[in-house]
Formats: structure tokens, C-alpha cells, sequence
């Protein structure tokens, strides 16, 4: 028996098994402490549950939540980056994820301990041989249109991923039919096993939107089934959501409990960080690291920080000079001192690391690490690429993250002592989108992964030529084969091995992904906001169980 999110009970026996070995949030989490920096003290704040945080005296992270929760309220937001979309099924930024994440929500979810539960579904079950998902939906859920939600919601929101070319459509390759049986039953039959896809239902990209929406090419005004319902939006300046007085979860625990949330679009950093210590905000995400200090030991404000947020990486066009050439990628490697670049961009709150896959997960290969800084080693390399005297290539950084911008210094300042030139071009984030990841007109620039709980992500979804974020153009077929049997086996000893061997191939090729650290989510927090911050993948935003003391 399973119990959903709700606490209700449910009937698969082999939903369980298929979950077996999944990553303990307190194994990765301690594992994580125990090889991070003391800075990472604090890292199992957000998400553990408790609402804890790092508080200003630096020692117990406990944060006093003491009381019932309070219904009613504004929560004034400083948002770090600008809502882009507001189609779950499109778009890619963590900005639009975090308002979309309390607006739409899936058939299944994500806990803290990364266990995937029912949520829209009451119960599921998984055949024996892993090729059919049997999902009992929940009755009497509305959309915030009033509509009530039957799987004939469900099967249009899949259909359309299926049909069209959105984020997961890639993830139906594997579908052989979607089928809704009755009002409340919602079946996918697969062709061949496929591990990644329950968990990739657990994502916005899977969310479930009225059967009439479904139909669109694009979702302008989101309608989902979430604790909150989008209200209004002015581009690039404010978003507005209010609370869903009809949400089917709701109840004196688990709220939702604010009346109305506005976050207000602040990108620099600074200015973001005044306005909420001169009482403006109530909440603001994205506290640069350099700042950590002055939320910490500013009165009636709390510091949060949930880890692991995102992996940041170098990224390099291999399609392009001098990056299509191994060697030249190698060098750039070996110029790096990656301890140096992630000191200078997180002041200590994070950790260097070799893998894709999350730290302290069976997934990381225990033997490679990130390569040390060796200025011979670097010139052998660029010797063996023809280019002894060294090369200059483009460098685009995206402006709107500072700790990007100061690394970028710091490997600028690397490279260019063992003869790299590389030109810092600082761009906007749309910029980013449209010029590095649609175009893919850059030589090196910088970017993250996040929501990275399950393998698939990381290994497939940036690396691999067909993956959703793929953008650097390396390509392996020994890799791809690797990564491509990894999603057909529910053995995490098996699988693990083969990330490890897929692992390998990425350090020694220095494929387009060059690794830098591992950071968390800094936020800002006014002593009366309450609850926990941050989705349990610490990639997102959910606030259905905060609350305003006041």
C-alpha cells in the first residue's frame, strides 16, 4: 500500500517496487554536508520539512514557526528574473516554473524524500513487466474555471505533449497508447520499459490543463487545478496570483492560506536586497552569495538556503572553433582552477564537482573529480589542437546571475595566464535564450541544470543530441548508447553503472559541459512570512503551506 500526498492509502504493491533504491533525501543531503563546504551546515533548511533556515548567529538552523498558521494577506515577492511564459508545457525557465508550480499540477508528485506519490491521482499501479501505468484520478477536483477535471482532461494534456513539440514530447517515444477508460481511470501503455517516465510525470512539463487549453499551441492565461490562480501580469514588471478558494487539497494544515501573492520583477540583485531590508518585500529569491552575510545579520529577516539548487556549468559549442577540437576544450579544462572560481562566485555555499549526477547519489562516479589546474598540461594540450600560442573565443555570460558574472571573471583571468583569450560579452536573459540556446551562436558561455532528483535529467535531457536542453552540440555515440539503455533498466545498481561509464566518456572527451559547482537557493525571508520555501527539488517555488504571521 502507498499513501498519497494527502495521506490517503493506495493499492500498488508494484509502484513500490518500481520505485526501489530511489534517492533518500537524508542520505543525499548528509552525504552532500559531509563533502561540501562549512558552508553547507546549513543546506538542509529548506525542504527538510520544519521550515529551518540558517539564522544570523550561524549556528542552530532552526526557525521558530511556532503557532497556527494565519489565513489572509499579501505576500510581497522580489522576484530575481522575470516570469518568461506561461505555458507549462513550454516553457523552460526556472522563473516561470516557480509561479507555474502553484498554478497547474500533475497526476503525480515529488516528496522531500524524493519518493514519487499519487497527487491528482488517488492511486497507481505499474504492470510486472514495467509497460503499463494504471492511474485511479481523483474525484471532485476543479479547475480554477469552475470545470471539473476527469481523465478526459488528462489524456488531451498528454495527447497534446505527445502530438506537438513541447519539453517532454521526446518522452513519448516510448508510448504506445494513452488510453481513459472511465471519468477516473488514465492508462499509458509503453512499448518497452522506461524508468525516467514516472518521474518525468512528476514535472510541470507533464501538467495537467482543462481538455479546451489542451487544444492551443500556446497557453497565454494558465488554468490549472493549484492552491493558487493566476490574476494578472504586466511583462517583465509584476505577476500576480490569488488565492483558489475551490482547491480540492485545501484544509487548516496545509493551506492555502495567503490571499494574494505579487511578485515584483527586481533583476538586480542589489537593488532587490535594499528594498526587502527597507521592508518592501516580504520575500525575495535569488540573494547573491556575496550578500549572504548581510541578510544573516540583518534584524526581523531570515536567511534560507536549500540545497542543492542547480549544477552551473561552462558550456562550449563544439560545433564551433577552436571548441570542435578536444584538445582545445582540455586545455580550457586544465586552465581552470575550479576551487578558485567557485569561492570568488559563492563566498563558500557551494562545492566543485566532476558528475552531473547529484552528489551523494548512487549515480556519481566515486573516482573522477574535477580536474586540477595545470598550466603544462595546458600547453600540451593546445599543442596537440595546433594552436601553441593559445586562442580567443567568446565568452557570453547571462547578466541576470551574479555569481555566472563573477566566475566568469575569475576563468577569464584563469585562461588568459595560460594563453586563452576569452572575451567576457555580458547579455541579457532573453538574449540568452534566443542568441546561445535557440540560435546557438556562441563559442563558451555559462548556464545551470536544475531539478536534477533523477538521472535522466542530467545525463540525457542536456547531453544527449535528442534531449530537450540539448545546446553545445557534443555528440558521442558510445554515450548515447550508455544513456539511452540507462532509461530501459529499473536495476539502480545496473543503471548506476552505466552512468558511471557514461561519466568517463564526458571527462575524458571533455564534452561540452564543463562542470564548475553545485549551488543552492538563497532566499530572503521577513520573520513573519512562515512555512517552508522551495519545492523539494529546490529548483522551484510552492506556496500552498505558507503563511503571514501578522
Amino acid at each position: 500500500m502507498r499513501k498519497n500526498s494527502k495521506g490517503e492509502e493506495s493499492t500498488s504493491s508494484n509502484s513500490s517496487r518500481s520505485l526501489r533504491g530511489r534517492i533518500g533525501r537524508r542520505t543525499f543531503l548528509g552525504a552532500a554536508a559531509s563533502t561540501g563546504t562549512a558552508a553547507l551546515a546549513g543546506c538542509s533548511g529548506g525542504g527538510s520539512g520544519d521550515g529551518s533556515s540558517s539564522g544570523g548567529d550561524g549556528g542552530d538552523t532552526a526557525t521558530e514557526t511556532s503557532g497556527a498558521p494565519k489565513q489572509g494577506g499579501t505576500l510581497q515577492w522580489g522576484g530575481a528574473v522575470p516570469v518568461q511564459g506561461l505555458d507549462p508545457h513550454i516553457d523552460t525557465s526556472a522563473a516561470s516554473k516557480r509561479v507555474l508550480e502553484n498554478i497547474y499540477e500533475e497526476v503525480v508528485a515529488l516528496q522531500d524524500d524524493y519518493s514519487i506519490e499519487p497527487h491528482l491521482a488517488t492511486s497507481f499501479e505499474q504492470s510486472e513487466d514495467n509497460t503499463l501505468l494504471t492511474f485511479e484520478l481523483r474525484e471532485g477536483v476543479t479547475f480554477h474555471n469552475g470545470k471539473e477535471m476527469t481523465s478526459a482532461d488528462v489524456l488531451a494534456s498528454y495527447e497534446r505533449v505527445q502530438n506537438g513539440d513541447y519539453l517532454a514530447t521526446g518522452f513519448f517515444d516510448f508510448v504506445e497508447e494513452l488510453r481513459a477508460p472511465d471519468d477516473y481511470t488514465f492508462e499509458i501503455q509503453l512499448t518497452q520499459p522506461f524508468a525516467p517516465f514516472l518521474a518525468k510525470m512528476a514535472t510541470a512539463e507533464l501538467s495537467v490543463m482543462p481538455a479546451e487549453k489542451a487544444e492551443q499551441d500556446m497557453v497565454e492565461e494558465p488554468i490549472g487545478t493549484g492552491p493558487y490562480k493566476f490574476e494578472s501580469r504586466e511583462i517583465e514588471t509584476s505577476f500576480t496570483m490569488v488565492r483558489n478558494e475551490d482547491y480540492w487539497g485545501a484544509s487548516e494544515e496545509d493551506g492555502p492560506f495567503m490571499d494574494r501573492i505579487v511578485k515584483q520583477e527586481v533583476p538586480d540583485a542589489s537593488v532587490r536586497l535594499q528594498s526587502f531590508l527597507s521592508d518592501e518585500f516580504d520575500f525575495i529569491n535569488g540573494v547573491a552569495p556575496k550578500d549572504v552575510s548581510r541578510v544573516e545579520n540583518a534584524s526581523g529577516v531570515r536567511l534560507e538556503q536549500q540545497f542543492p539548487k542547480s549544477l552551473v556549468y561552462l558550456g562550449m559549442n563544439c560545433d564551433q572553433e577552436p571548441f570542435d577540437n578536444k584538445d582545445a576544450r582540455l586545455a580550457l579544462d586544465y586552465a581552470i582552477d575550479k576551487e578558485m572560481v567557485a569561492e570568488a562566485a559563492l563566498y563558500g555555499t557551494g562545492q566543485t564537482t566532476a558528475s552531473p549526477a547529484a552528489p551523494g547519489s548512487p549515480w556519481v562516479h566515486p573516482d573522477i573529480g574535477p580536474r586540477e589546474r595545470d598550466l603544462d598540461r595546458v600547453q600540451e594540450h593546445l599543442d596537440a589542437a595546433g594552436l601553441s600560442d593559445g586562442f580567443s573565443a567568446t565568452f557570453k555570460i547571462p547578466q541576470s546571475y551574479p555569481a555566472q558574472v563573477q566566475a566568469a571573471e575569475v576563468i577569464a583571468n584563469n585562461a588568459s595566464e595560460a594563453g586563452i583569450d576569452l572575451d567576457i560579452q555580458r547579455i541579457t536573459w532573453n538574449t540568452w535564450l534566443s542568441d546561445v540556446y535557440n540560435d546557438r551562436n556562441f563559442q563558451a558561455t555559462t548556464s545551470s541544470y536544475l531539478a536534477l532528483w533523477y538521472p535522466d535529467v542530467s545525463f540525457y535531457k542536456f547531453l544527449h543530441p535528442d534531449g530537450a536542453f540539448f545546446f553545445t552540440n557534443w555528440t558521442n555515440d558510445e554515450y548515447n548508447s550508455l544513456v539511452e539503455e540507462a532509461r530501459t533498466i529499473y536495476d539502480d545498481d545496473e543503471r548506476a553503472d552505466l552512468y558511471h561509464q557514461a561519466t568517463e566518456i564526458l571527462h575524458e572527451e571533455r564534452a561540452g559541459h564543463l562542470f564548475l559547482w553545485w549551488q543552492p537557493s538563497l532566499y530572503g525571508a521577513a520573520d513573519q512570512y512562515k512555512g517552508d520555501i522551495g519545492a523539494p527539488d529546490g529548483s522551484t517555488l510552492q506556496f500552498a503551506d505558507n503563511w503571514l504571521d501578522r
